[in-house]
């Protein structure tokens, strides 16, 4: 049965929603199995997510971008059984290089410009810490995603998860997909998800509607993102050729 694109607050209150939560967090642990002992931020919504991750043993936090509008609000200072707070993702109330781990689930949904949350997610990471960044596919991963959280998100084809990375002097190390078939249909059951998962890896790679980057530090990777747009005459004249002065 196919439902309404809703909000990450309403979404993973419904059953499709647990669901989805259990696959991404499981593909979460894939990457990260012993979190035992580190600190864990979540950045955008990953509430969800967290709670998936907590069997690792770690100490875990999650920064909300927005207000809470629900009951869970009225759960002091905790969402799905994780520690969590309010605050604007680009600029969170914690000291530089405070977390071992960063999750950024629906952290880049609504922003034109993903360098500022980007980096601050840099920046409160440890120098040997791990980002790992949920977005969808832009291979059609978004018309697979109706009716979940993740339709409204900012999508990304992997070349560009690497360029705003760069920019954000971080560099892309392992990637990870899932949800291969229509969400309406993977969501359904935790097993049936998995069994799809399994089967779209196998049959197409590469074309999972969510993408799971895992990214590090990288200084030396930062570069200016490309301006659109821009015309062969500008960027001559922004940049002279040789020999354009004895031309003229």
């Amino acid at each position: 049965m196919q439902y309404v694109t809703q909000s990450p607050e309403s979404f993973y209150g419904t059953p499709q929603g647990r669901v989805c939560a259990t696959l991404v967090g499981e593909r979460m642990r894939w990457l990260w199995p012993d979190l035992h002992g580190l600190h864990v931020a979540g950045m955008g919504w990953a509430g969800p997510c967290l709670a998936q991750l907590d069997e690792g043993g770690g100490q875990y936090v999650a920064i909300n971008g927005w207000p809470t509008t629900t009951r869970l609000a009225a759960r002091a200072g905790r969402l799905y059984g994780v520690p969590a707070c309010e605050a604007e993702i680009t600029a969170t109330p914690f000291r530089t290089g405070a977390f071992d781990r960063v999750v950024m689930v629906h952290a880049l949904r609504g922003r034109d410009n993903p360098l500022p949350a980007l980096r601050e997610a840099a920046r409160i990471m440890r120098e040997d810490g791990r980002l790992l960044l949920a977005v969808p596919s832009r291979l059609l991963g978004c018309s697979r995603l109706h009716g979940t959280a993740f339709a409204q998100d900012r999508a990304f084809t992997r070349r560009a998860v690497r360029r705003v990375l760069a920019a954000a002097m971080l560099r892309a190390e392992r990637w990870d997909e899932l949800l291969f078939m229509p969400a309406w249909l993977a969501c359904r059951s935790v097993s049936g998800g998995r069994r799809m998962d399994v089967a779209g890896k196998v049959l197409c790679p590469g074309a999972g509607g969510v993408l799971l980057v895992e990214a590090v530090h990288d200084l030396y990777s930062a570069r200016p993102l490309p301006v659109t747009g821009l015309r062969r005459w500008l960027a001559r004249a922004v940049m002279p050729q040789p020999g354009a002065a004895r031309r003229m």
